[in-house]
This record gives structure tokens, C-alpha cells and sequence, in this order.
């Protein structure tokens, strides 16, 4: 607009040059025809001299001339106009105008133009083809000075009014008045000295800019901003000021020389399509150095401030492309608004803000004609406090710095610091206190980030691939904890490198530890591959682990399930006989409360809170158990509260301790904080009790059937009876036994039957009836049995077996690690069977009683799976304990101590 403006005011002092120029010619060349007329006489109707011709002349002589003349025809001179001679010329034009009072040439013919020349009350009005003109001019010294009141330029429609002073001795020209055209009102001033036109304007206030930009060859682009990208209700020139040259190709503007400022009221700006304009109270539009400015006054968009925002066409002027700058301020949050703007330009910065308002600067080039240049873009934001978004990602954010260049292969590039908020990654929220992060290659830099939940805290250092949503990290473990009260997992100042996906969950694999830990919409899945990775740190479960795999799930850190896989060293869980588990597969949960703990499809129940556990179809080596369970206690730091009872409860389950079973159908067992033992159980309604007093070893039971004696004296010989027993003792040093036997049989195992063998060999008892022995076993009537246990041999001290037909004493031993055996027995026949024997010569292993009864001695030696029986000496049973003989031969009724 400003070239226009310059080009219009250039194109005024042109042509009021050219009116003055010709209005002096015609005069000249009108006056030297009239003095010529006067001496040569005047033709009314038609008069012709040389190239001359004047139609329809009228003279009259008053006081003063009238001149008429209707039609005039004026040669057009070979020689160029001068301003040379022009102050002699205007005297002599001033002067015949004093003797004329009025003139009217209704058509001049002139240099192909059509003329109308009016002179009347000392104003001259001049009309052509081009335009109309009216005023007076006077001679005042050495100057001329013409009051136009009247220039129209008829093609145009402009109009001027104005004052024009010519100096001639110094061909200096000046001018100054108003303006009316192309809808805009003015006032302007000029001066034109030899060839140099200097010159400056200034207008009222309109509203029609694009009329006026019409008239001018501007490229399409620079109109397009100057009046449709651009709008406004009010438009002023507030100066436009320039000169140039005029020469003989005309008038040649100076562009370096031109200034000009247009103010813009109640501004709308179309930066872009599709975007809503930017709104401005006003904005000053300047012309400096061959470019376009626009210096916007408290612009916004969408209420959003863009203070100090500008707009520049340079390179108007030259060789080099035009380029439209568009320098955008922003002082807003980065939302959907911004992301308009940015969006609209190309600018893929998928980063959203909330909090304190980020200042956003955006410089874009944009060629406005074919170039090898391309539009080039520079971004610079600010960022305050609040929480900034990338894709799926937020950070709470101190402050920071995001750079764009599109001209750059590192195209953005960002820096920040953060402050203690909440960070989320994808459904992962990890609550942070400070720490920096920058941005660049497509990589994200951590750099001491620290971040701290009820679970965690630490350091974070490492690089996030954003394209492929990996990252790389390092983190400085002060500490991590899982569980509420009770922590079951308790990790200290630990480096842990870490690997993280966040393609679709965000996955956090730990491979120190065989960890991951996925986070899913609704929880978290921590996946431990391998639990002795993890063992040092857990604490607190109540179960002795060595290894194995567990999945952990939990929705708000407080709750915890998991399933998986346990494995242990150490065997106390077993089926069938000695079956034993070393692989647990388990269930559970943990909650502020404890720990439940479900194992063998759920045939094992243990709850921390109660510690009481449940069997069901499952056995256990009590020893075993208790044994792991003393190794947890020593792990536990010094200082704690003392532990509670272990409570066991078991149901069709197996109970072992040391070298004892115990089979029930249930059971009871009481493990208090010092390692002692109150336990009791039932089989087919006999009770067995046991218990454990520091190191010594106690069980009870009262005439129980065979099936509970048999697993806890590892002897299945005696059958159908009833069975008191009590065995107390040290089980690493000695442990005595008692059993008080009412009925039954004994028969059924290797010794017994080599001895049944042995009896029916024996001289003098095959021809007598059966003492008592056969293969369904030996009936019993009554008994008792000492022993002791030490080690690997089982000392039998007594043992007193009366029958129906025999009684059975002896002592002896066995050891159980070699499988061998070494018993001394003397069986006692009945009283008949004495008198029988009483006639048979008498033999060198029996002896013979004072009732008649007959005592035979026998020895059994070898292994276990091989016993030897045969006869000892006469002399060899009087070896035997003198009570037991002394039973034996004086043969008691009751012997048993109740």
C-alpha cells in the first residue's frame, strides 16, 4: 500500500507539472496570436494565419475585453517546452490579462487534446480530455505563486486542492494542499527542485482500501495480505514520504528513500485458512528498506494474547523472492487452541500443557513466488509450571524449552526441569520430585530423576526411544517395599538397570532380578521369573523359598494376589509315604492384614496374620518345617516384636517328626515363639499327644489300636490289639520308649517267621502240640516293652510277651542304618507241656521250671532281611537281666504298672 501511496503522490506532481507546463505554453502561444490578431484585424466568423484557424470569434471592447472564440485550432510546436524564459512570459501574459475583463474559448484543439479555457473574475479554469483545472496565478518577485482551487484528474477521479510556488531563478518548484481519491481524503506537500521530486502525504481516516490497491500492478500475494488477509473497519495515512527523479522516461521513485506508516483500527487478520482471525484493536502497517510491516497492537487469538506479534513482506523491491515473516508471540497454555495454530502451519508438536501459561514464539518464512527456498520455521517456547503431555506421556514440569527448525535435521529439541507431581506413562503413574529431562534425536534424556510412591524411591537415569517406545534406564534404588504393615519384599540402595515398553503397556523388565512388571488398564502384573534372584529380599513370609516363579497382580498397592510355581531345598511336604514336594505350585493374597497362602490346589492354607495353618490330604515333616522356619527367624533384624504361635491343623494328613509318623485323622499342633511343641491328634477316636520342651521330645498314647502304634514304634508286627505307649527323650542323644501291650497277635515279619521255622526244627518240641506259634501269628495276652533309641540302634532294655500257650522275654538290639540285629529270647511253654517234657532227657538249651514248665533260649542275629535263628546255651539264658528271668520262670499274672 505504501508503494501506491508513493506512486500516487509521484503521479500528482507529475501532472501538476504537466497543467502548469501547458497552461503556460497555450498562454504564450494564445497572447502572441492576440496581439497578432489586433494588428492584422479580427474575422467574426471564421479567421486563419499559418496553422492557425479560430471559428466563432467574438471581441468587444468595454472597460476592459471580452474574447470569445468557439472553436480553436493551435499547432503543436516542434521545440520543447521551457521554463527558461518564464518570468518574462508570465509578465507579458499578466499584463494582457489586465485588459481583458472576461474570456471563454469554448474548444481549443491541442496537441490531440480538446481544451476549454474560462477566464472571469481574475480565476482561470482550463478543462481537457485528462482534467480540469481552476485558480489564479501572480508573479511576486522572482517566484510565481498559483492558488489552484480546483484540479481534477478525470481518468482517476482525483481531485487536489492547493497552493504552488515556482521560484525561477532557482527552477524550483513547491507545492503543498489536499486530496480527494480513490475514497480517501488528505493533505499533501511537495517540492520539485531541477530533476529532484521530494514529497510527503497524509490522509483522514476511511474505510476503502481495495479501490485504491486495484489501480496498482502488486503481485497477487502481497494484495492478498495488504487488503483480504488483513481487514479493518478504519484505515489513516499517517505519513507517507518519499522522492525521485524525473528524467526523460518520467518520473523514477527512489525506493530506498520511502517511508510511510498506515494505521489499521478494529483489526481482523486471516493468517490461515481454516483458522478463526486474529483480532487487534489497531495495527500500524510501515514501508521501510523495500519491505511491508505490520506491527500488530495487543493482538490475540481466541482470547489467547499474541503481544508483540508481527508481520513482514520484505523484498518487495529487486532480484530476491519476496518473503512473507510471520513472527508469532504466544502467551497461552499449549492446548487445543495453540495446537490449532501449530497444526495449521505443519508444526507436528503433539505436546499439550496445563498450569502456568507457556510463551510461545513462532518465526515463519514463506516465499510469496517460485523460489528454491522453502518455507522455513523456527519455534521457541518457554514453558512455566504445570503439566505438559507428549502422546501418552505427562510430566510435571518446573520450567523448560522446546525448539523447532525446519531447517535443521534435529528439528526439535526440548529441556526441562521438573517438580514434584504426579508423571504418568500410558496408565502408569509414577509420582516425582525433581529431576531434568531433555529431548533430541528422537530420544529422551533422564538425568537424576526422582521419583518416590509409598512402594519405591529412587533415581532414574537413561534414554526413552519415543518412535519405538523403548527405554534404557538406570535406577538408584533407595529403597522398595511390597506389602502393607508386614513388607514381604524389602530392596535397599541398589543400582538396577532397567528395560521399558510402552508400545502397549508399559513394561518395566528388570533383568538383575528376573523381574517385570507390566502395568494393565485395571493393575499391575509383577512377573518374578526366577525367586532366587529375589530372595535377599524377601522378608517376613513365614515360608522358607529357594526358588521357582510367581505372578503378582495388584490395583492399588495395597491388595496383592499372586499364582505360581515355589521350589525348595528343603522337603517337608510330602503324599503317600515319603512322596515329598521340593515344587510348590501356590495362590494367594496379601492385604494389610497378612498373608494367605493356598499350595497343592489348595491342600495348604497359611495365614500370617493368624499364623495358622491348614493341611488337608497333605502331609508334613513337622521337624523338617520347623527347622526352615528357625532359619527365617535368624534372617529377622534384632529388636522386633516377639513372634506369634504357630498354630497347624491337619486333616487326613500324615504327621512326621524325626524318626516318627504320625497317622490321624486329624491333628493339632501348637508351635509357640520359643520352639516348643503341644500337639494332639485322632484316629478312629484313639488320641496320641505330643510335645516338645526345649530339647526333649514327649508322645503319649492310651490303648490305641495297631494303625497308630505301627508308624510310631516303625513295626507293624504287633496287629489287633490295644497299645499304650510313651516315649520321651532327647531324639539327637537318647529317646526312651514304653509300650504296654493288651491282646493282639504278633506275627507277620522276617524274625518271627525264621523263629516259627526254627521251633518246628527243634528235637525236643517237634513231637510236642504247638506252643503258641503258627503262621497266623502268635496271640498274645499281655505285655511290656523297654527300649531305648540312640542314634541308630534301638536298645530293647525288657521285653515281656505272655500268650495263651507261651511267654516270650529277651533283650537285645538293632541297628537301623546297618539293617542288623541281635536279640537273646527265652519263650517259656505252658505248665501241661512241662510234664510231658519233664520224661524227655534233658537238653543243653532248655530249662526246665519248678511248675514244670520248660524254657527254651534262642538267638537271633544277622540282618533284618535275613535273620538268623538258633539255640543258645542253658548258661546263656541265665545271662538274661535276673528280673526278666525271674518273670519268666516264676511267670506273674500282672506285671504291667498302671
Amino acid at each position: 500500500m505504501i508503494k501506491t501511496s508513493a506512486m500516487f503522490s509521484a503521479h500528482t506532481i507529475h501532472v501538476l507539472h504537466v497543467v502548469l507546463r501547458d497552461t503556460l505554453i497555450f498562454l504564450v502561444i494564445l497572447f502572441v496570436a492576440l496581439f497578432y490578431w489586433l494588428k492584422v484585424g479580427i474575422h467574426a466568423d471564421d479567421l486563419t494565419f499559418g496553422n492557425y484557424k479560430i471559428d466563432g470569434l467574438y471581441i468587444k471592447l468595454d472597460k476592459k475585453l471580452t474574447l470569445k472564440a468557439e472553436n480553436i485550432i493551435i499547432p503543436q510546436s516542434k521545440a520543447d517546452p521551457s521554463f527558461r524564459n518564464v518570468d518574462k512570459t508570465f509578465d507579458t501574459i499578466k499584463y494582457l490579462f489586465t485588459f481583458f475583463d472576461y474570456i471563454e474559448l469554448e474548444k481549443i484543439h491541442f496537441k490531440n487534446n480538446e481544451l476549454k479555457v474560462i477566464f472571469a473574475d481574475n480565476i482561470l479554469y482550463i478543462t481537457s480530455d485528462d482534467y480540469e483545472i481552476a485558480g489564479n496565478i501572480e508573479r511576486k518577485g522572482q517566484k510565481l505563486v498559483a492558488d489552484v482551487s480546483l484540479l481534477y484528474i478525470k481518468k482517476d477521479d482525483i481531485n487536489i486542492v492547493g497552493k504552488l510556488i515556482y521560484y525561477l531563478q532557482k527552477d524550483k518548484l513547491e507545492t503543498i494542499g489536499s486530496f480527494n481519491a480513490y475514497h480517501i481524503k488528505g493533505d499533501f506537500a511537495a517540492k520539485k527542485e531541477k530533476n529532484i521530486v521530494d514529497f510527503a502525504l497524509k490522509s483522514d481516516a476511511f474505510t476503502d482500501l481495495r479501490t485504491l490497491i486495484n489501480k496498482f500492478p502488486l503481485k497477487p500475494a502481497v494484495k492478498s495480505w495488504i487488503v483480504d488477509k488483513v481487514k479493518a473497519k478504519k484505515y489513516c495515512l499517517r505519513t507517507l514520504a518519499g522522492k525521485g527523479e524525473v528524467g526523460k522516461d518520467g518520473f523514477k521513485m527512489d525506493f530506498d528513500a520511502l517511508r510511510g506508516e498506515v494505521l489499521f483500527e478494529d483489526v481482523q487478520i486471516h493468517f490461515k485458512e481454516k483458522l478463526a482471525p486474529v483480532l487487534a484493536p489497531s495495527l500500524i502497517l510501515s514501508y521501510k528498506n523495500g519491505g511491508l510491516y505490520f506491527d500488530l497492537k495487543h493482538p490475540s487469538y481466541k482470547t489467547r494474547s499474541l503481544e508483540g506479534s508481527k508481520v513482514a513482506i520484505t523484498d518487495l523491491i529487486g532480484q530476491k523472492p519476496t518473503i512473507l515473516t510471520l513472527d508469532l508471540h504466544i502467551l497461552s497454555v499449549i492446548d487445543e487452541v495453540v495446537q490449532e495454530i501449530l497444526k495449521a502451519y505443519k508444526l507436528d508438536i503433539p505436546v499439550e500443557q496445563k498450569g502456568e501459561k507457556a510463551k510461545l514464539d513462532i518465526k515463519i518464512d514463506i516465499p510469496l513466488k517460485k523460489s528454491t527456498k522453502k518455507t522455513a520455521v523456527l519455534l521457541n517456547v518457554d514453558l512455566g509450571e504445570g503439566e505438559v503431555s507428549y502422546d501418552r506421556i505427562k510430566l510435571p514440569v518446573l520450567k523448560g524449552n522446546v525448539k523447532y527448525v525446519s531447517r535443521e535435521k534435529e528439528t526439535i529439541v526440548v529441556k526441562a526441569a521438573l517438580q514434584k507431581g504426579l508423571a504418568t506413562i500410558y496408565n502408569t503413574k509414577l509420582p516425582v520430585t525433581d529431576g531434568e529431562i531433555d529431548y533430541a534425536k528422537g530420544t529422551v534424556n533422564l538425568k537424576k530423576v526422582h521419583i518416590k510412591e509409598s512402594w519405591y524411591e529412587g533415581k532414574v537415569d537413561g534414554k526413552v526411544n519415543i518412535r519405538t517406545k523403548n527405554a534404557d534406564l538406570e535406577f538408584h534404588a533407595k529403597q522398595v517395599t511390597i506389602g502393607d504393615k508386614e513388607k514381604f519384599f524389602v530392596l535397599k540402595n541398589k543400582i538396577l538397570p532397567l528395560h521399558l515398553n510402552y508400545s502397549k503397556h508399559v513394561t518395566v523388565d528388570v533383568p538383575s532380578l528376573k523381574l517385570k512388571i507390566i502395568t494393565q488398564p485395571k493393575e499391575m502384573l509383577i512377573q518374578v521369573g526366577e525367586i532366587k534372584k529375589i530372595k535377599p529380599y524377601l522378608k517376613n513370609i513365614g515360608l522358607q523359598i529357594d526358588g521357582g516363579k510367581v505372578d503378582i497382580r495388584t490395583s492399588d498397592f495395597k491388595t496383592y494376589t499372586f499364582k505360581g510355581e515355589l521350589k525348595r531345598k528343603a522337603c517337608f511336604f510330602y503324599d503317600k509315604e515319603n512322596l515329598c514336594h521340593t515344587k510348590v505350585p501356590c495362590s494367594g493374597k496379601v492385604t494389610k492384614k497378612g498373608l494367605d497362602f493356598y499350595a497343592f490346589n489348595k491342600r495348604l492354607y497359611f495365614n500370617t496374620s493368624q499364623s495358622r495353618m491348614k493341611l488337608k490330604n497333605l502331609n508334613i515333616d513337622l521337624e523338617k518345617f520347623l527347622q526352615s522356619r528357625d532359619k527365617l527367624k535368624k534372617g529377622k533384624v534384632k529388636g522386633k516384636r516377639k513372634g506369634k504361635k504357630l498354630v497347624i491343623i491337619g486333616q487326613n494328613s500324615h504327621l512326621r517328626y524325626d524318626k516318627y509318623k504320625l497317622i490321624t485323622d486329624s491333628y493339632d499342633v501348637e508351635v509357640k515363639p520359643n520352639g516348643d511343641i503341644k500337639a494332639m491328634g485322632s484316629l478312629d477316636g484313639d488320641i496320641v499327644k505330643f510335645s516338645r520342651q526345649g530339647k526333649q521330645f514327649f508322645i503319649q498314647a492310651l490303648r490305641v489300636k495297631d494303625k497308630l502304634l505301627h508308624p510310631l514304634i516303625h513295626f507293624k508286627g504287633l496287629k489287633k490289639g490295644r497299645y499304650s505307649l510313651k516315649i520321651s527323650g532327647d531324639p539327637k542323644k537318647v529317646m526312651k520308649g514304653h509300650i504296654i501291650v493288651e491282646g493282639g497277635t504278633l506275627s507277620d515279619f522276617k524274625a518271627y517267621n525264621n523263629t516259627l521255622a526254627f521251633i518246628n526244627t527243634l528235637p525236643a518240641l517237634a513231637t510236642l502240640n504247638s506252643p503258641g506259634f503258627s503262621e497266623k501269628g502268635f496271640k498274645i495276652k499281655e505285655g511290656v516293652v523297654d527300649y531305648r533309641i540312640i542314634g541308630d540302634k534301638v536298645i530293647f532294655d525288657s521285653v515281656y510277651i505272655k500268650g495263651r500257650s507261651a511267654t516270650i522275654v529277651g533283650k537285645g538290639q538293632l541297628n537301623i542304618r546297618k539293617k542288623t540285629i541281635d536279640m537273646k529270647l527265652a519263650i517259656q511253654t505252658a505248665r501241661e507241656l512241662g510234664s510231658f517234657v519233664g520224661n524227655l532227657p534233658l537238653i543243653g538249651y532248655i530249662i526246665m521250671g519248678k511248675d514244670k514248665s520248660m524254657t527254651v533260649g534262642l538267638k537271633i542275629t544277622g540282618t533284618l532281611d535275613k535273620p538268623k535263628v538258633q539255640t543258645s546255651a542253658a548258661e546263656d539264658i541265665l545271662t538274661l537281666p535276673l528280673q526278666i528271668l525271674k518273670r519268666t520262670l516264676e511267670s506273674p499274672a500282672h506285671i504291667i504298672n498302671k
